[in-house]
């Protein structure tokens, strides 16, 4: 034997005696785990498949059943097979033990796999199904190429896919209607009162609300006189009230004390008088005329402010009007605009409403003037502040276009002059924020254009709202028929007072007003 056969003798004998020595395992409570397998070391050549060099195994678990054994070729040192070199029989290990083997042809790990691919191989490759809507389906379903064919269950998804689009596109249309369509519920067969109320105030926005005559524009002529409207307003008058149900407090109309000098006129000089003045005078015993303001009788706080107003002698209307209004007798006044008679009922008024006690809380104005349009309104009311001024009477315009709130607002604290036009004060008094009890003192001013805009009813209705022994005082421009019948109805015992020619005075009335 050589050297080198002896050496590799010891070696492996060596090695022998380390690796079966007995190896204990041992769990946290030192139980008896396993032991460890003798392995024989076994030198291998090399050569085709097999690796070159010594091949050892490892431990098994005890309890555990072995893996079947495989028969395996194993060569000593010197090259014979089936033998460990003389030194004894080794005990074989699993095959996932081994290092350095060749690994056997049946692999239960990656059989699972292998089956599915033996299995998968084994199958008849699917036929290619295109996406939907692709080029190469849209060119299958058209019967274009060399590979389209007629595919039965390609042909019917095709028309279910046809079907649903036109069911879709049907569904849309009507879901198109029903947007279209107003005022209807899915819900329920019919709508109800409440939602046909909504449906008719969203078209119709304007249902229901009063529209104001003073809030369209007026137009005037060459001589200042409003142009009446030719669509008239509907505003529903005020009802009728029964003034013997109401205790009202006597009051004084009679203001009027003749001067000296108008005294000693003879029946001659008034009439040259009234000649002179272009006055024409119609009534029960009407007052002389008077030439200047020291003849009115008024007082200085007044005399003050009329002065401050650069009137210098009063006007022909004022002669005649002023003392037949002092005097607390109902008037008809007939004259132009401009002609001064604003302030003529205006004048009497302040003493008027100075003789009478002073207002309360919650009782209504003392004196009420009437007129068709915002800006006659306007003018009137301005005068009224100016005069009024001189006994601090206070003064309040209520037309259409303004603040309901801010007018009843003033109406509530009281004002002893109320200018207004027939719509906007109903609307007031309907709504109780004044009343008109306490009016003792009423002019309607242009009374032939509130006529004419469609006012009678209205102007009726606050007249008979004013208790039956107040003192009334009626302007007009022009004394048609219908003036003269409600100069009857609303007047006592007037005097008609006509400034100026007959023409001028009846301009515009036609034959058979």
């Amino acid at each position: 034997m050589s050297l080198f056969g002896l050496l590799l003798l010891l070696y492996q004998a060596d090695l022998r005696i380390l690796c079966t020595a007995p190896l204990l395992l041992t769990t946290r409570t030192g139980a008896f785990i396993g032991t460890r397998n003798s392995t024989a070391m076994n030198w291998s050549k090399g050569g085709p498949g097999v690796k070159r060099g010594f091949g050892f195994g490892g431990f098994s678990l005890a309890g555990k059943k072995e893996e079947p054994q495989l028969p395996q070729k194993s060569h000593t040192s010197f090259g014979a097979s089936g033998s460990s070199g003389g030194y004894g029989k080794s005990q074989q290990l699993p095959s996932f033990y081994k290092i350095g083997t060749k690994r056997a042809n049946f692999d239960e790990e990656n059989a699972y796999f292998e089956d599915d691919e033996e299995e998968s191989g084994s199958n008849v490759d699917l036929p290619y199904i295109p996406a939907e809507n692709s080029p190469t389906r849209q060119q299958m379903q058209s019967g274009g190429g060399s590979d389209s064919e007629d595919d039965p269950l390609d042909a019917f998804m095709a028309e279910v896919e046809n079907q649903a689009a036109k069911d879709m596109k049907k569904l849309e249309e009507k879901e198109k209607e029903k947007k279209s369509a107003k005022g209807i519920r899915d819900d329920i067969e019919e709508e109800d009162e409440q939602e046909a109320y909504f449906r008719y105030m969203a078209e119709n926005p304007t249902a229901g609300l009063t529209q104001e005559e003073e809030e369209e524009n007026i137009d005037y002529d060459s001589d200042g006189n409003p142009i009446a409207s030719t669509t008239k307003k509907i505003i529903m008058p005020l009802p009728p009230i029964d003034h013997s149900e109401i205790d009202y407090t006597p009051f004084e109309k009679n203001f009027y004390d003749e001067h000296e000098e108008l005294s000693s006129l003879t029946g001659t000089q008034v009439l040259e008088l009234r000649h002179k003045l272009n006055l024409r005078v119609s009534g029960a015993a009407p007052p002389k005329p008077c030439t200047s303001f020291a003849h009115f009788g008024f007082d200085e706080q007044l005399m003050h402010q009329i002065r401050k107003s650069e009137y210098t002698q009063p006007t022909p209307i004022q002669c005649q009007g002023v003392p037949i209004a002092l005097s607390g007798r109902d008037m008809i006044g007939i004259a132009k605009t401009g002609s001064g008679k604003t302030a003529a009922f205006i004048w009497p008024m302040l003493v008027h409403i100075m003789d009478q006690k002073e207002l309360e809380a919650g009782e209504g104005p003392i004196a009420v003037i009437v007129c068709p349009t915002r800006e006659l309104c306007q003018q009137i009311h301005a005068e009224c502040k100016r005069f009024g001024k001189a006994y601090s009477l206070r003064s309040v315009a209520v037309y259409g276009g303004g603040s309901m709130w801010e007018q009843a607002k003033a109406l509530q604290e009281g004002a002893e002059i109320v200018v207004c036009t027939p719509g906007r004060l109903i609307d007031h008094v309907k709504k109780k924020a004044t009343s008109l009890q306490r009016v003792t003192y009423l002019v309607f001013d242009e009374a032939d254009r509130m006529f004419d805009m469609g006012f009678e009813y209205q102007v009726r209705s606050i007249a008979s709202h004013v208790r039956p022994d107040r003192q009334t005082l009626l302007f007009s421009a022009t004394f048609r028929k219908k003036i003269e019948r409600l100069a009857r109805d609303i007047l006592i015992d007037p005097i008609r007072v006509v400034q100026g020619d007959i023409g001028e005075a009846n301009e515009g009335c036609d034959p058979g007003c």
